[in-house]
């Protein structure tokens, strides 16, 4: 098709030049008329090269690199805390070693609190045991819980940590964390509670019993039925090894016979007496308590009975 139009259009132009050629004025040479054809021969050359359009050959080696969309980082959200106020709670119930335990400098250990969920809501991992404040004795910041723990168990929550390498008397406060960053501790009134330990070089430090606490136990729990009873719980805690002779004694003086007990380190025990009060009895108020006679005498605080159902 372009070679056609290409030799149409060279004719035309000869034509032309000829035309030219036969109107000129006689004088007009014969060179003349030969720089003409050359001069058209060369525009025919120059038209071909402008009509032979190249083509394109696709390049099938091209490395194309492809920038990933930015992915926004998601930001961790905290859970909501329940509408419930009832959901948080706990209660100490014991813990090992006792507070107050000795030990040597950098001596290891493990602190083990037993707790009751006293709350509505389980504790599951998202919780945590978390540092509050005093000695870390080289534990962590927090702790996950291992296990959940159902609204009304009992669970161990322990943690590994070292004793100071200097002597004196060392006192780390922990609390519970909620997964919405809420802090609590144990009882009522939601106590941090704490690890104590007294670090002795000594080769044979002084051992004894560090607390008697009491727990008072009514039965039946409300109303005055002919007899009421009351029994006393004394939990004795010691810092080591420790053997003692005591006794109970009340305000009636109804005394025990001498008991004696024995530790091998440092942990509680509790012992336990009763009191019955008949309907009718004196409204005064009663006490017991435990008295030590052995390696030393001591006397320790009261623990009260109180007659409702005179």
């Amino acid at each position: 098709m372009f070679g056609l139009r290409k030799y149409k259009l060279l004719n035309t132009l000869i034509g032309i030049v000829w035309l030219a050629a036969a109107c000129g004025s006689p004088s007009q040479s014969q060179s003349d008329i030969s720089t003409a054809v050359a001069r058209t021969v060369q525009a025919r050359d120059s038209l071909t090269e402008v009509v032979s359009i190249p083509t394109t050959t696709p390049q099938t080696n091209i490395e194309t690199t492809v920038t990933p969309a930015v992915t926004p980082t998601s930001v961790p959200t905290l859970a909501s805390a329940p509408s419930d106020p009832n959901c948080i709670g706990a209660t100490l119930v014991s813990e090992t070693p006792p507070d107050g335990v000795i030990m040597k400098p950098g001596e290891y250990f493990w602190k083990t609190w037993t707790f009751l969920n006293s709350g509505t809501c389980t504790w599951n991992s998202s919780f945590k045991l978390v540092y509050r404040s005093g000695d870390l004795m080289g534990g962590l910041a927090s702790y996950p819980l291992p296990e959940d723990v159902l609204p009304g168990e009992q669970k161990d929550i322990s943690i590994y940590l070292k004793a100071p390498d200097t002597e004196g008397t060392f006192t780390g406060y922990w609390q519970l964390q909620t997964p919405w960053d809420a802090t609590f501790g144990a009882g009522p009134y939601s106590e941090p509670f704490y690890v104590e330990v007294v670090v002795s070089s000594k080769e044979k430090p002084k051992y004894g019993i560090t607390s008697i606490t009491y727990e008072v136990v009514r039965d039946p729990a409300i109303g005055c039925p002919t007899n009421v009873s009351y029994t006393v719980h004394a939990t004795i805690t010691v810092n080591g090894p420790f053997d003692f002779e005591y006794y109970w004694n009340q305000s009636d003086g109804n005394e025990s016979g001498k008991k004696s007990m024995e530790f091998t380190e440092a942990a509680s025990q509790t012992i336990s007496r009763e009191w019955v009060v008949g309907k009718g009895d004196s409204p005064n108020p009663r006490w017991m308590t435990v008295t030590v006679t052995l390696p030393k005498y001591q006397e320790y605080e009261k623990a009260y009975i109180l007659n409702n159902c005179p």
